[in-house]
């Protein structure tokens, strides 16, 4: 039903999303007299050096994902003028919706770019608000590509509201991996290594839970199938093919490899390792083993990022004269 570039726009635009939250929870739980010191001092002190480039490589890294994310989208669509018709359409859909809190995603994140980066001094009230705008449209992008996909009844592997939590949950996941590469090319991973251990410690809690998440999905489709009775229509014969195809067809490998293991098992492990050696972290600027460790590991998420699309997307098996427009 999908080109790869919707797989890559879902991925990326899940991914940026992610990023931006990431950040914003970072801004908004940070020490508010570190806040204030950078906001007075902008970039002409060490510590707001720091901060600057902490923040605006996270910022930076969601709005890159996301504006790759629109062109994958752009491409897809064929034509630049079909977007400003889906922007226009008159009845709201999920891709409408969703195709305009990305938009104002990617603007505060800018926004956020251009005060991190010290380019715009406000107030710390200010701040607070665009932070909290910038999460509050993150958190619709990541729910609203798995709605989209759970509203297509035709597709039995879709529709199911566990598709929507696994997507949000790989968001968050891929999110904070791209959070972590990110302050590993700003150079900011020493001073902040107390908040990334403490990231590593949540990435490993979603792993878990996008696990189980994983499993009821895939429970759900079974159940679809006609669970052990077997399918009893053609609904349930696309379900069961598309069950079939994921864990013993053409996609299995993909699935238990890539995803399973390098995508989820793998970056799990890795966590728990960072999150049990600080002391590690704390000589991250001499240490090119531990960086490329925890870059390994964010590599590994993002890699099964991509995978829990391309496989959803794939596994995609309609009832014999079921047509979607």
């Amino acid at each position: 039903m999908f080109s790869d570039l919707v797989v890559a726009y879902l991925f990326l635009g899940g991914t940026g999303a992610g990023c931006c939250l990431i950040a914003s929870i970072l801004a908004l739980l940070a020490e508010p007299t570190e806040i204030d010191r950078f906001l007075v001092y902008g970039i002409h002190s060490a510590s707001a050096q720091t901060w600057r480039r902490f923040f605006s490589a996270l910022y930076i890294a969601a709005l890159g994902a996301l504006f790759l994310g629109a062109i994958c989208l752009m491409a897809d669509l064929g034509r630049p003028d079909k977007l400003l018709l889906l922007l226009f359409y008159p009845t709201p859909t999920y891709m409408v919706v969703g195709t305009w809190f990305i938009i104002v995603c990617s603007i505060s994140a800018l926004l956020c770019v251009v005060l991190w980066a010290g380019h715009m001094r406000i107030s710390r009230k200010c701040l607070t608000v665009l932070s909290i705008i910038a999460g509050v449209s993150s958190i619709v992008v990541m729910v609203y590509t798995g709605l989209m996909l759970s509203d297509i009844r035709a597709i039995p592997v879709w529709n199911t509201f566990w598709l929507v939590l696994l997507f949000v949950l790989s968001a968050l996941s891929c999110g904070i991996a791209l959070a972590l590469c990110s302050s590993l090319v700003s150079g900011s991973l020493t001073a902040f290594y107390s908040t990334l251990v403490r990231l590593s410690k949540v990435d490993a809690a979603i792993i878990l839970i996008e696990a189980a998440v994983g499993f009821f999905c895939l429970f759900s489709v079974w159940s679809a199938a006609g669970g052990l009775a077997g399918p009893a229509d053609s609904t349930g014969q696309a379900a069961f093919d598309s069950l079939e195809s994921l864990l013993v067809g053409p996609l299995a490998a993909t699935f238990w490899v890539g995803f399973a293991f390098i995508g989820l098992a793998v970056p799990f492990v890795q966590d728990i390792a960072i999150s049990r050696k600080r002391s590690n972290l704390m000589r991250m600027g001499k240490s090119s083993s531990s960086a490329l460790f925890i870059l390994s590991t964010a590599v590994c998420v993002l890699f099964g990022g991509v995978l829990l699309r391309f496989l959803v997307v794939q596994a995609a098996m309609q009832p014999i004269g079921y047509l979607v427009s």
